[in-house]
């Protein structure tokens, strides 16, 4: 399981997207998409991402388990999604 946020430099929400992503990266793998890149944006593509923030737990395959489009999920929410 991991976490992929995928964000953008000129969205007003981002930085406390990944703000959560730092809070995290000691329990779960974080992984970071820039959408303004290619690599984000075809793995925005790929996992259908529309909105930034997208905060989205995938399992080892990359299917979606949990996601959060455009709003930032309150952390303790979150770490239940998480916890092992």
């Amino acid at each position: 399981m991991k976490v992929k946020i995928f964000w953008k430099k000129d969205c007003p929400h981002c930085p406390q997207a990944k703000e959560i992503g730092k809070m995290i990266e000691n329990k779960i793998e974080v992984q970071y998409c820039d959408i303004d890149t290619v690599e984000g944006l075809s793995e925005a593509c790929m996992l259908n991402v529309m909105s930034t923030p997208t905060i989205m737990i995938v399992d080892h395959e990359n299917h979606e388990i949990e996601t959060w489009r455009g709003v930032i999920p309150e952390i303790d929410q979150f770490n239940e999604k998480i916890s092992f």
